[in-house]
């Protein structure tokens, strides 16, 4: 019986040797630090967030409701706005005046000078082209929803904003120009003398009541 216990001992010390010795396991192992408590800002925070957590549905409800109420209000909006005027609003709507394009006195005595530079060196065609293209930047800053860079002279000429002068006098230069780009027809000083005339009525003198 003591041989056995003797023999069971030597056994599991050799067992026990081995354990200890067997590269694929480990038995010591690193220290690790405690993790650290949170900042106090987030601490705060964290209290916060559970304060209010049970007024998120009223929140998110409530947005829910703003939401509806607007797409609603833009519904009925829409709805009146297509319903038939009744004779008094849409006389009302008709008697808003709509402003007329006049440019600057200041910017249109610049733009004659200019134009009278080119034509004083005989350069007509570009005195006439400078007459158009700076009337339509012109237009451009005081309706830069009304003129878009796909449009034609023709078309500009047929915006609400000019008046029947502006009209005639936009037209006028913008036919010259058309001749002497697309007709191949050098203009003269007579030409440039017509369209330098009718801007400057247009722009300088008053108009007509």
């Amino acid at each position: 019986m003591a041989a056995g216990t003797t023999a069971d001992a030597e056994k599991l010390e050799r067992l026990h040797r081995d354990l200890l010795t067997d590269p694929t396991l480990q038995f010591q192992f690193e220290r690790t630090e405690a993790p650290q408590p949170p900042p106090d800002w987030l601490r705060a925070l964290a209290e916060l967030l559970a304060n209010i957590a049970p007024f998120f549905s009223y929140i998110f409800w409530g947005g829910i409701a703003v939401l509806a109420a607007l797409i609603v209000y833009a519904i009925v909006r829409e709805i009146v706005r297509r319903l038939p005027q009744t004779a008094d609003e849409a006389k009302a709507e008709e008697e808003v005046p709509v402003p007329t394009y006049r440019p600057a006195t200041a910017r249109a005595r610049a733009l004659l000078e200019e134009a009278d530079r080119l034509a004083a060196e005989g350069r007509f065609g570009e005195a006439v082209r400078v007459l158009l293209h700076r009337s339509i930047e012109d237009m451009e800053k005081v309706y830069p929803t009304a003129i878009v860079p796909s449009m034609t002279s023709r078309e500009i000429s047929a915006i609400e904003y000019l008046s029947a002068q502006g009209r005639t006098t936009f037209v006028k230069i913008a036919q010259a120009v058309e001749r002497s780009l697309f007709a191949g027809r050098p203009l003269t000083q007579d030409n440039y003398a017509d369209c330098r005339s009718a801007y400057e009525s247009f722009a300088l003198e008053a108009p007509a009541a």
